[in-house]
């Protein structure tokens, strides 16, 4: 048996709780899966990052992508710092010469860099070159990029001054935020009580909040994506995750996870980038890659609304990011690139957890087959 959130993340099973062992989470502690520095576990990231904005004198600016999680913003207005954006391309890159000229006109204090679904962008380097000179913090966001490495061999967030990793968006687990700070102290989450009863409560609030809705519109299933806790502000109660969350991560084998999340990913993309409904924005594997699943952008807002429900309705994953602008509303919806991703992006994960079988329906529902009849699409 196991307790499900949505069908496009892990989730925790609950036969591991009667295990007797001490749960170990060797990966955690280890420079091959994890960057060097300092490192703290919350039990969400975003209170990770608000740390992290804490360490800047109130009245800082801070130069956040145009499509960012309303999360991020919120840490960032939490702390007094002062918002403004960078653009992003429609297909998920970075326009390199606006992003530097961006980060020299504004001369931020912090500039925070999204890895995409688990995929670095070929300009990091030189923007973070960048930003260094203008002597800028350094925040890489791998939210859904754990055990992921870039091209050179990097592990995500390895360039920049602080990393941030939402483990349960890549991990069974029902919560958990990790930190990596090579450059300021950091306040630490206090301890949690390890009170199994209390854990398994609260993901079965978890299942109930978190249940796929079928929605009959673009604007519910905009709704409808951003029930998550990259909508909401910051609490300022940073615990760290509790005894359910531990049993889960030392469950975890990052070899395991990043070949079948390999293995899922290559398929699904191999079956969708001739496909005549979407374009794949997300690239071709490469050796240590560990991606969150594959980006795609449908033609039009109304076929994003369709795809969505079908897959949905079907009980297969899929994701629609419109993180709207929470804060500075004209000058976010100025970069084009943003607001095309906001009404067109579809995000298919292809975790560990999902059947293999899963991946041909999933291509089918996308493309506007026929599906073949496979069963559930959750490998249990």
């Amino acid at each position: 048996m196991s307790m499900r959130t949505t069908p496009g993340q892990p989730w925790f099973k609950l036969r591991w709780l009667i295990d007797p062992r001490r749960p170990r989470v060797d990966w955690l502690h280890a420079d091959e899966w994890v960057p060097s520095g300092s490192r703290h576990l919350y039990e969400w990231a975003k209170q990770g990052l608000e740390a992290t904005f804490e360490t800047l004198e109130p009245g800082s600016t801070v130069l956040l992508p145009s499509y960012v999680p309303g999360g991020v913003t919120w840490a960032a207005l939490t702390a007094g710092l002062d918002v403004r954006y960078y653009p992003v391309a429609k297909d998920l890159t970075l326009p390199t010469a606006e992003v530097a000229e961006r980060i020299r006109t504004v001369d931020p204090d912090a500039v925070q860099f999204v890895h995409y679904f688990g995929f670095v962008d070929e300009s990091l380097d030189e923007l973070v070159s960048v930003a260094r000179a203008r002597s800028a913090l350094v925040i890489e966001d791998c939210a859904r990029g754990l055990f992921a490495r870039d091209r050179q061999g990097r592990l995500l967030g390895s360039v920049g001054d602080v990393a941030l990793y939402s483990l349960h968006k890549t991990l069974p687990v029902p919560d958990g935020g990790l930190l990596v700070s090579r450059r300021e102290p950091l306040s630490k989450p206090r301890a949690s009580p390890a009170k199994l009863r209390s854990a398994a409560r609260h993901v079965v609030g978890s299942v109930l909040a978190r249940s796929p809705v079928s929605t009959g519109s673009d604007r519910q299933i905009g709704r409808s994506a951003e029930q998550s806790v990259d909508a909401v502000a910051p609490a300022r109660n940073r615990a760290e995750p509790g005894a359910l969350t531990r049993r889960g991560l030392a469950r975890c084998d990052p070899d395991v996870v990043r070949s079948k999340r390999q293995g899922r990913y290559r398929a699904l993309r191999e079956l969708l980038v001739d496909c005549d409904r979407v374009r794949v924005l997300s690239g071709d594997l490469h050796e240590g890659a560990c991606p969150f699943g594959v980006a795609a952008l449908a033609g039009s807002a109304a076929e994003r609304a369709e795809i969505f429900r079908a897959l949905r309705d079907a009980d297969l994953p899929c994701e629609v990011l419109t993180w709207p602008p929470v804060h500075r509303h004209r000058a976010a919806r100025e970069f084009t690139g943003a607001r095309v991703l906001r009404s067109r992006l579809l995000v298919l994960p292809t975790h560990q957890q999902l059947s293999p079988a899963a991946i041909g329906r999933m291509a089918a529902h996308v493309s506007g087959e026929s599906p073949p009849d496979t069963g559930s699409g959750a490998d249990v």
